[in-house]
């Protein structure tokens, strides 16, 4: 008896070291997507997405917790419009400022036009599987008569009153701007870095890399930090506690599309040479349409992506600032996020499980060793995850498919 006890009680402890949380629901006939987490100089947890209605209208909304991701609040929009962009390759960012104001990051198409239609797909081999690899026309139509779109940005004070939103690009040409990240840099200053078209170009998506940085809290002109990258992939940005600021971005050479890191020591005033993070050689005629992901820990940085290459493993990596291969995932995983904090971080990504449905996987790391995987137990397709490292605790945020076809989303606390 005493046996039976025992087991049933560390079955119910095994048990609680996940468990979910409630979290505000979407009204009827909308869909949630792309949940993000940040923390606040407060130490309160906030939690942003974005919704859609059955009219394509789109909500940018946010619910904080006070409890370290226990309970959440009722939510809160930031805001709406036809022209919100939601896409895993551009999320929309909140960042705080040194003041304690809020400032909310988010693509924006001008007139609400919808997303030109992708280009035809080939065939992929397994080693691709879930991964767009669009070929690129040699030639198409002058990029004159592509949608505008834009980075825009509004501020809050108080977190509910929002001001009208601004873009970020002080050129107002007609152009496609996208696949961004935002960073608060070590002088409390605001950058956020971009692909955006080549003004003039016949190409099909030809885009360079861009950074425009905010001076008194006003965005200055952009400037061209890279002329040739991979032009549909998303920028990841990391700030170091000495105030060095990394950008990682998919390079271009020749085809040869591997991950690359920008380094400035003087808030984003000059860079030094771009610099491959680990030789891949992955030469594919197309865009992945997958970036970067990146931590800190006490060991240095960690840097996540997904590459086809034979060259060395297939797969979504975890390698070291130095450039060491840690780990390799299922050739299946994809859509890889790192975060936490320097004791204590977390990988999350999408593959398919036991039952052949896309599953939300995560993989604890420590002392740069990277976790056995696991996965959200779920009768549905679970997608989009996002992590975040807070008071011993990990959050695991993410989508899980209804049996409507709609999106709604879940938060489960992982020991």
């Amino acid at each position: 008896m005493k046996k039976l006890i025992f087991s049933i009680l560390f079955g119910a402890l095994f048990i609680a070291q996940s468990w979910a949380v409630d979290l505000p629901k979407p009204e009827a006939g909308r869909t949630q997507t792309l949940p993000t987490l940040t923390e606040s100089p407060k130490g309160e947890v906030l939690l942003y997405w974005t919704e859609k209605d059955e009219t394509n209208k789109s909500y940018l909304y946010y619910s904080v917790s006070k409890d370290k991701g226990q309970t959440f609040s009722d939510k809160i929009l930031i805001f709406a419009d036809a022209g919100l962009s939601a896409s895993r390759l551009a999320r929309p960012k909140i960042l705080f400022k040194k003041d304690g104001s809020m400032v909310a990051f988010f693509g924006h198409r001008t007139g609400g036009s919808p997303m030109p239609p992708p280009a035809q797909k080939p065939a992929m081999d397994a080693s691709h599987a879930g991964h767009d690899m669009s070929a690129k026309p040699a030639v198409q139509a002058p990029q004159g008569n592509k949608r505008d779109s834009q980075i825009k940005y509004v501020t809050s004070v108080d977190g509910k009153k929002w001001s009208n939103p601004i873009s970020v690009d002080t050129d107002t040409s007609r152009l496609t701007r996208g696949f961004f990240d935002a960073a608060v840099l070590a002088n409390g200053e605001l950058a956020v870095a971009y692909l955006k078209d080549v003004k003039g170009s016949t190409k099909h998506e030809e885009r360079d890399l861009r950074l425009a940085i905010t001076k008194s809290g006003v965005f200055q002109a952009e400037k061209l930090i890279d002329g040739v990258v991979c032009d549909c992939c998303n920028i990841n940005l990391l700030v170091e506690a000495d105030g060095k600021l990394n950008i990682y971005y998919r390079d271009n050479n020749d085809d040869v599309r591997d991950i690359a890191v920008l380094t400035s020591t003087d808030n984003g005033l000059t860079f030094k040479d771009s610099k491959i993070i680990h030789a891949d050689k992955w030469e594919i005629k197309g865009c992945p349409h997958t970036g970067a992901s990146s931590v800190i820990t006490e060991k240095g940085k960690l840097v996540a992506w997904y590459s086809g290459s034979s060259n060395t493993a297939t797969g979504v990596r975890v390698v070291d600032e130095q450039g060491n291969l840690l780990k390799v995932l299922d050739k299946s995983a994809k859509n890889a996020i790192i975060s936490g904090n320097k004791k204590e971080q977390v990988l999350v990504w999408e593959q398919k499980n036991k039952s052949d449905l896309m599953s939300v996987y995560f993989a604890k790391i420590a002392d740069n060793k990277v976790g056995d995987p696991a996965n959200i137990e779920s009768t549905s397709i679970t997608q989009n995850p996002y992590a975040l490292v807070v008071g011993g605790q990990k959050l695991l945020a993410f989508e899980e498919i209804n049996a409507d076809k709609k999106s709604v989303l879940k938060l489960e606390v992982l020991k």
